[in-house]
């Protein structure tokens, strides 16, 4: 009869393809199609249908801005998010359609042997032509687009609106190009961090992950995972500075001898690390090279060189610089980078200490910077990253890791500005932004004004996650620095409830904008709000409350 006997496979293929032409039935057609979307008009009857819990008809309201929809084409499917819904009115009566302006949002085909049973793929492959249907999307739609769940990937939240299909992200494509979050006070920021942090671990409990917490909002977050360094702890000597940074420590910006005293403290360094050295050959040694000196040596170098002088008045450079040196060797708060104790090379320890190597069940360091003295705690902040990515350059073997270092308050450290007093910081981060991925070098940037951050470094964030913003100026600056586009989600950046993000990037399979899980109170970050109305009804329990709090801030915490 000539007629081709089908495979138990093809008739399931044929089965599977019947029900991928006509899923539901569909809510409209294609109207106007261009490079970065499509125009579709809809039944309004249908839509509201959909809409409609108790309808049964679709799993996902097809009229919700933000929605997935899908459009049948010679392969598989388009799919496209919902921007704009526009009632089709005639001399001010709505003539029961509307028009709906859709984004691209990638090209879908089943594979039924796939943990997802679809492959997706960013980007159009087979762009529709005016008149082709308009579906909603299922639920298995969304898993197959969203829903990995293999060792690269982790679920961060649960995928709009429905809130149930969960939302992995790709552990090598988050870090491997850098991470932004991004988002005003108070719309779950700190909570998104820590969760992001606690679900990378849970999947590789060997990471090596360095968080700089101006607030000292992680240490309770991550007390079960992290080694804690706050000013007690931390040991961060100042021969580990590099040239630049000592000249922010020694003499800083506004000297009027500026280029005296730098040219003057370069040859005393040099001398300093060359005399102090037992291992490597002077030729090899420069002002930058991480190698221990006294400072009684830096001071006997001046003393030196001020004995060569003939004319007393060029003395003020010099005495300056001494002045300044003995005022940090002196100054209490200052003792976690210049105290006698910490002459000898512990580089090693350090270092071990920080990046976590060995890891030890504690894969996270989180550094609290609160304590710093403001004055330097830029250059710390530069001493830290810049020992991050040199480290990172140097080490080789088997035994090299990647190493993630989160800043968070980043806007702090890495202005957008060109202001001086950040320059060694804002160098040291943007280099990681720019070289890090070459050497294995993750950053995670976290700010509630991206506006003033650093557009060179947050441009390099291969994955951003936006969390409500009301500010116009930073959510124009978001739309800028995105590494792709979708207005619609864009729109939505000022209506987000409290722990919802926009993500768009190389760490998920597309934008998608998700509701993030909540945390167990015992992970939580320590940045809630004060309950003014339940704490201003009470009266002090403790009559010593303020001598004991003066006590502790002249102790500094001590």
């Amino acid at each position: 009869m000539g007629k081709r006997l089908e495979s138990q496979s093809d008739k399931e293929m044929s089965t599977l393809e019947l029900r991928e032409v006509e899923p539901v039935r569909e809510i409209g057609y294609i109207a106007e199609v261009s490079g970065n979307g499509v125009k579709a008009v809809c039944n309004l009857k249908t839509l509201r249908d959909m809409s409609d819990i108790d309808s049964g008809e679709a799993e996902f309201s097809p009229g919700q801005i933000g929605t997935i929809l899908k459009i049948k084409v010679s392969k598989g499917f388009l799919f496209v998010t919902v921007r704009d819904v526009i009632a089709i009115q005639e001399q001010g009566k709505i003539l029961g359609k509307v028009e709906m302006r859709l984004d691209f949002l990638g090209h879908g085909i089943r594979a039924p042997m796939t943990e997802t049973g679809m492959i997706f793929d960013r980007g159009v492959t087979d762009f529709p032509i005016p008149g082709q249907p308009v579906y909603p999307v299922t639920l298995a739609d969304v898993e197959g687009i969203f829903g990995d769940n293999d060792s690269n990937h982790f679920h961060l939240g649960h995928v709009f609106p429905q809130h149930i299909t969960p939302a992995s992200i790709n552990i090598d494509a988050l870090l491997g190009k850098h991470f932004s979050i991004l988002g005003s006070t108070g719309t779950g920021k700190s909570c998104t961090v820590a969760l992001l942090i606690r679900r990378i671990v849970e999947r590789l409990p060997d990471a090596h992950i360095i968080m700089l917490d101006p607030h000292n909002e992680y240490e309770t977050a991550f007390s079960d995972c992290a080694m804690h360094f706050d000013i007690n702890n931390l040991r961060l000597p100042y021969w580990m500075m590099n040239f630049e940074e000592h000249c922010e420590m020694f003499i800083g910006y506004n000297s009027k001898d500026r280029m005296i005293e730098t040219d003057v403290l370069r040859r005393c360094l040099f001398e300093a690390r060359v005399d102090n050295n037992e291992h490597i050959s002077p030729e090899l040694i420069t002002v930058d090279t991480p190698i221990p000196y006294k400072l009684s040596y830096m001071m006997a170098f001046l003393d030196q060189e001020m004995g060569k002088l003939d004319n007393p008045e060029t003395l003020t450079p010099y005495l300056r610089l001494k002045n300044k040196i003995d005022e940090l060797r002196r100054d209490t708060r200052f003792g976690f980078m210049f105290s006698g104790m910490l002459v000898n090379d512990t580089l090693n320890s350090i270092i071990g200490e920080l990046l976590r190597f060995p890891v030890n069940n504690k894969p996270v360091s989180t550094i609290d910077l609160s304590g710093v003295p403001s004055e330097i705690v830029n250059v710390v902040v530069s001493v830290i990253s810049r020992t991050v990515f040199d480290f990172a350059v140097w080490s080789r073997g088997n035994d090299a890791r990647p190493i993630l270092l989160v800043c968070e308050e980043a806007h702090r450290y890495v202005p957008t500005d060109n202001s001086t007093i950040f320059n060694s910081t804002r160098k040291a981060i943007e280099r990681i932004a720019k070289e890090g991925r070459k050497y294995g070098v993750s950053m995670g940037l976290v700010s509630q004004r991206p506006a003033e951050l650093s557009e060179s470094a947050l441009s390099q964030c291969g994955t951003i996650f936006a969390m409500r913003m009301n500010n116009e100026r930073d959510q124009r600056f978001v739309a800028h620095v995105l590494p792709e586009g979708a207005e619609g989600s864009l729109n939505s950046l000022s209506s987000l409830q409290n722990r919802e993000a926009l993500a768009v990037g190389e760490g998920v399979e597309a934008p998608v904008r998700l509701l993030v899980d909540k945390l167990e109170k015992e992970h939580l970050p320590s940045s809630g709000s004060p309950s003014y109305s339940v704490d201003w009804q009470k009266g002090l329990e403790d009559p010593d409350f303020v001598d004991q709090t003066i006590e502790i801030w002249r102790k500094a915490g001590q």
